[in-house]
């Protein structure tokens, strides 16, 4: 008994004890879930923190990248300007500003309806597909009506998975901001139709001569197709092609309810009716075009004023149409010859003058630099570039054998072999076999890429078309290289705008800028590509100071052509027809030499003489790649 006695005691403190540390253990574990509490408040608070905070930017950034201006008065002016600031054109009536609903009849409207969004009156603004372009770069518009809707409120287009994103945004905004209704009126008034146009209002009256009010459902079709693909189904240039894309909206019309089906026979036509209103002005239509495309690509739509500042040389201008206009009167057309293109850029790639051909036409492309012609000779100076690279000596000894490449066997214009031949005289001769034995010895795949790098941006083939003039190109891209030599081996940029800005404000949204560039032709090269040029030239031609220029030869191609340079200048000239028929009676090194020479001389007016070697090495020294640096010595010099 007395043992059970003093072990009680003993089992009590025992308990006191367990029970003390039980209580401790309590009293941590409170603490811990306590402090485990703080930190999951804490990280809650810091998360909706930085989301309210990364959601405040994102709709700040939005914010000030939208603008959604409308000025119901006028359709913004688009001052082109030249390279001195003085006016060149003012371009008005391309942006629609008066699009309204209630004025276009219903049937109008639902042709735009059934042939981008058939769905608009059911979704929600957006679609799966709109959610997966957040994960790519592309430039493909959204899938939606209020998805492009949404793009065109943007200052400045963008291609990026940030820009996906926030026009997604913008677009479920607008579903719950605006009816249905309003969002169609953005659609019509500010998609781009192509060439400078916004709009379906500016369209109709360009095209077909009428207000939007008053167009037929194939007309409105063919817009609706234009908007679509602004360049597939461009109705000037693909009249064809542009009249099927809107035969197929009808029928869509007709599946979906909006018209009845047994009509759509009878609206399908098989070229679209147009009235194309337009006038030439002080420069070429051409040059306009080129400027309000690139203007469209920059700004996208808009209701400001805007000021464009180009490259373009105004006298220079007029004298390359004038020139371009009376030879292909005189000398070109009595041979069978309708037209003809010409391009003259500075040795840093800023366009001066572009003639795009004998008179301007809006039913046809720019030949100058849209339309890719056979070069011929014209690009084989590529391979001789790349083997000075490798040998800077014109005098060097190469191959001229009917060596089969790539299952080519090129013939010679005079069908003689010499077995070899100097890098000078197969330059001068324009043997086939040399480029083609030049790029077998290099690489093809080597030469074609290194023609990407100095400015050839036309496709070429994976064969031997590409160094024996076979693959059609551009005047800008023979222009541009030949443009490296002076360019100090660097690859030309090649440009016609130098600064867009909106008028009422100064406010720059494009400025050009010298992209840095590595050289693609060494010092020793371009001594040895000066040889070769020199070689070429024909003496009797004369200019009043150093030039180097060459062109076809041969009678009976369907192209000709001469390309010549000067310390300042880069001219390519071109003559043939659109349908590339032969022209037998048209020498581009008698013709053309005369055309270019013509050029040259009124475009050099009040130009110093210099060298060209010493003009190349002056410009490397002065040009920031910002300023225009045209005329600058002619300048300096009056100073």
């Amino acid at each position: 008994m007395a043992e059970e006695e003093r072990d009680e005691p003993q089992r009590g403190g025992a308990n006191a004890a367990q029970a003390a540390m039980q209580e401790i253990t309590e009293r941590e574990l409170r603490i811990i879930r306590i402090r485990r509490r703080r930190r999951s408040m804490f990280i809650v608070v810091l998360s909706t923190f930085l989301t309210f905070s990364a959601a405040l930017a994102t709709m700040l950034l939005i914010q000030s990248n939208l603008d959604f201006s409308r000025n119901m008065i006028r359709s913004p002016e688009v001052r082109v300007m030249g390279f001195d600031g003085a006016t060149l054109e003012i371009v008005r009536g391309r942006y629609s500003q008066d699009v309204s609903l209630t004025t276009i009849p219903e049937r109008i409207q639902n042709v735009f309806v059934a042939a981008s969004d058939p769905d608009f009156y059911g979704h929600l603004g957006v679609t799966v597909s709109d959610f997966i372009r957040i994960f790519k770069s592309n430039d493909v518009p959204g899938s939606t009506i209020t998805m492009k809707v949404a793009r065109s409120f943007f200052k400045v287009p963008e291609a990026s998975a940030g820009r996906h994103l926030q026009e997604l945004l913008v677009a479920l905004w607008l579903e719950l901001k605006f009816n249905k209704k309003t969002i169609l009126r953005s659609y019509l008034e500010r998609t781009y139709m192509g060439r400078g146009i916004f709009g379906i209002t500016a369209a109709s009256r360009i095209w077909y001569g009428s207000p939007a009010e008053r167009i037929t459902l194939h007309q409105a079709a063919v817009l609706a197709a234009a908007m679509n693909d602004p360049i597939k189904f461009d109705p000037l240039y693909h009249p064809s092609d542009a009249a099927n894309a809107a035969n197929e909206i009808l029928l869509n019309m007709g599946r979906y309810k909006y018209i009845e089906l047994d009509r759509v026979s009878a609206l399908t036509l098989l070229k679209p009716k147009l009235d194309v209103q337009y006038e030439d002005g002080v420069v070429s239509s051409y040059v306009v075009d080129m400027v309000m495309n690139e203007v469209a690509e920059r700004i996208g739509y808009t209701s400001r004023d805007i000021e464009v500042t180009t490259s373009i040389d105004l006298s220079v201008q007029r004298q390359a149409q004038k020139v371009v206009r009376e030879v292909a009167n005189l000398r070109l057309k009595p041979s069978g010859v309708n037209q003809a293109a010409l391009i003259s850029i500075s040795p840093d790639g800023r366009v001066r003058a572009i003639v795009g051909g004998v008179t301007y036409s809006p039913f046809h492309p720019n030949r100058a630099w849209d339309v890719k012609h056979f070069p011929g000779r014209m690009i084989k100076i590529i391979p001789y570039y790349y083997a000075l690279n490798e040998n800077s000596d014109p005098a060097q000894w190469v191959r001229d054998n009917r060596m089969a490449a790539g299952g080519w066997r090129p013939v010679n214009p005079d069908h003689e072999y010499r077995g070899q031949i100097s890098l000078r005289e197969a330059f001068v001769r324009d043997v086939n076999t040399v480029p083609v034995n030049l790029a077998d010895q290099f690489g093809l795949l080597n030469v074609r890429n290194y023609a990407r790098e100095i400015g050839i941006k036309s496709p070429l083939s994976n064969d031997i078309r590409t160094v024996v003039g076979l693959d059609p190109v551009t005047l800008a891209d023979i222009a541009s290289i030949h443009a490296l030599p002076q360019n100090s081996g660097q690859p030309v940029q090649l440009s016609l705008v130098n600064k867009v800005m909106f008028a009422a404000t100064n406010e720059v949204v494009y400025q050009r800028v010298q992209q840095a560039a590595p050289s693609r032709l060494t010092d020793a090269a371009i001594q040895g590509a000066y040889t070769l040029f020199s070689s070429v030239t024909d003496p009797q031609l004369r200019l009043d100071r150093p030039f180097a220029g060459y062109g076809t030869a041969e009678t009976g191609a369907s192209d000709a052509w001469y390309t010549g340079f000067t310390s300042d200048l880069i001219t390519v000239v071109w003559a043939g027809n659109d349908d590339n028929s032969r022209i037998p009676q048209i020498r581009g090194d008698v013709e053309l030499a005369s055309l270019w020479r013509l050029f040259m001389l009124d475009a050099h007016d009040g130009l110093p003489i210099r060298s060209m070697i010493r003009a190349a090495s002056q410009r490397r020294r002065e040009n920031d790649g910002v300023t225009d640096m045209w005329k600058s010595d002619l300048l300096n010099e009056k100073r």
